[in-house]
């Protein structure tokens, strides 16, 4: 996989997510097995718009030639995903989430090695 690839694919993924938690937060967080509650409503929300930031710049930077730019993308890819994969799993193994966290678990996993991988060898960006 090319790193352009790698990263359209972490910004639709975060696009996808984000728009859910934004405009739908009853399913996102239903999925979840989080309750409803205005408040929680408030916060997947404030959550999503976070995710979709996230995912539009990656969505927007993939086919950026910046050397700079594409390590600055990759260390934040492995700093976030590896918060995010610790937070999912403290979540999950407290039972604060349903089982669908082992989702969450599993696309930050993957979003962090992507990241590992291209961040450790320079010469596989593209």
């Amino acid at each position: 996989m090319k790193l352009s690839a790698f990263l359209g694919l972490a910004g639709a993924i975060g696009i996808l997510f984000g728009l859910e938690f934004l405009l739908i937060p009853e399913l996102a967080l239903s999925q979840y097995g989080v309750p409803t509650e205005p408040h929680n409503l408030m916060q997947a929300r404030y959550f999503g718009s976070a995710v979709f930031a996230y995912g539009l710049i990656y969505w927007l930077a993939r086919k950026t030639t910046d050397d700079a730019t594409r390590r600055a993308l990759l260390l934040v890819g492995v700093l976030g995903n590896a918060i995010g994969l610790a937070l999912s799993l403290w979540s999950r193994s407290a039972g604060l989430q349903g089982l669908l966290a082992w989702l969450a678990v599993g696309i930050y996993a993957a979003l962090l090695l992507g990241s590992l991988y291209f961040l450790l060898r320079p010469s596989a960006r593209d």
